[in-house]
């Protein structure tokens, strides 16, 4: 759900890049973000685990102009893609406002396309958010390589319906920026014909959604966690308004330790599986 900040006149948005482990989410956003023609764009943050890693950082693409009078910010997210990290992807997607599924085009990853794709169904719906309206755009990631599925294949297991369709190599850049600008475009569209709503159904304090920023977590402080922020819309916050804003900073903290503690059981695990392996 885009959040407005009415303090700083902005819209924030939020996309999440979806897909089985290593189809390539983490190489789209790198290639994003080390794009010298990306201006405005935030401190990328890192969560890393042994195997994958959730990556988010913000840009404003001054190009797209204003929503209603208001400026634009897009929050860009990846999920791991391994199956034992279905809550953080669960928790990620949380207020997606548009959706990237990146699809690896080897045939040995069609079985983990499409549980990939139904866990992304499963997981919004969890969140409140309907599939058939989020802002989704399909890529076909790996495309250089020579056993590459062809598209048609493709199409017809995973069933994209309207949803653009992009192919990508996305390790050489190819089809990373079309990508982006055909979901952006998609969740403006989405926008746009909803601003009033989306306008005036906002409260003077920004609703309860954990992946919302500050001001000044936008600007790039090294300290901003992208599962606690908390975005004001005015500056003047009543007593009850603040009670509302420490018991969301509560239930932050709250969520931000039991990721901790999932992710590190996670790394002892796995750190006690490859001990097993090395002895065998």
């Amino acid at each position: 759900m885009a959040l407005v900040n009415k303090a700083i006149n902005e819209i924030t948005v939020k996309l999440v890049y979806y897909g089985p482990g290593l189809c390539g989410k983490t190489t789209n956003l790198e290639k994003i973000y080390s794009n010298p023609k990306l201006e405005n764009k935030g401190k990328m943050i890192s969560m890393a685990t042994e195997t994958d890693r959730t990556l988010f950082f913000d840009f404003m693409p001054m190009e797209l102009g204003t929503v209603g009078g208001q400026k634009v910010r897009v929050q860009l997210y990846t999920v791991p893609g391994q199956v034992f990290y279905d809550a953080t992807r669960k928790l990620v997607l949380r207020g997606a406002d548009g959706v990237v599924f990146v699809a690896d085009s080897q045939p040995s990853m069609r079985e983990s396309n499409i549980q990939s794709l139904e866990n992304l169904k499963t997981n919004l719906r969890l969140n409140r958010i309907d599939p058939d309206k989020v802002a989704l755009v399909f890529q076909y990631n790996k495309r250089d390589l020579p056993n590459a599925e062809p598209v048609h294949a493709m199409t017809a297991y995973l069933q994209p319906g309207n949803a653009p369709v992009i192919e990508a190599a996305a390790l050489n850049g190819i089809g990373v920026t079309a990508t982006l600008r055909a979901a952006v475009a998609r969740i403006l569209e989405n926008l746009k014909a909803n601003v009033d709503t989306t306008i005036h159904e906002q409260p003077e304090l920004a609703a309860p959604d954990l992946r919302a920023k500050s001001s000044a977590a936008s600007a790039g402080s090294p300290k901003a966690e992208p599962f606690a922020a908390v975005a004001v819309a005015e500056p003047q916050v009543s007593r009850s308004g603040r009670g509302e804003v420490e018991a969301l900073l509560d239930s932050a903290r709250q969520l931000i330790s039991s990721l901790e503690a999932a992710l590190q059981r996670a790394r002892e695990h796995e750190r006690a599986l490859r001990e097993r392996l090395s002895r065998l």
